[in-house]
């Protein structure tokens, strides 16, 4: 296995459930809300993050957002990736 894909094939709205998932969990980990988060960010509101943690109507992370994040909270960006 290799972060969020498997040897089965995993669909494209399962990976971005897993980074959603693992943005959350190392967002937790680092005691940040997600308001400080999207500030950090660039964004005056939650609903990025918000959105993007839950895939909320087809909402999900862009890869620019994952590097500011991972840059932010100090975690590789392959660690998005990786199912628990």
């Amino acid at each position: 296995m290799v972060g969020c894909i498997k040897m089965r094939k995993t669909s494209i709205e399962e990976l971005y459930i897993c980074i959603g998932n693992n943005v959350a969990k190392f967002r937790k980990i680092k005691n940040m809300s997600q308001l400080e988060l999207s500030m950090a960010m660039g964004y005056k509101s939650v609903s990025v993050v918000s959105s993007g943690e839950i895939c909320y109507k087809g909402k999900h992370f862009n890869l620019e957002q994952l590097h500011k994040i991972s840059q932010i909270l100090d975690i590789p960006l392959e660690n998005f990736l990786k199912y628990d």
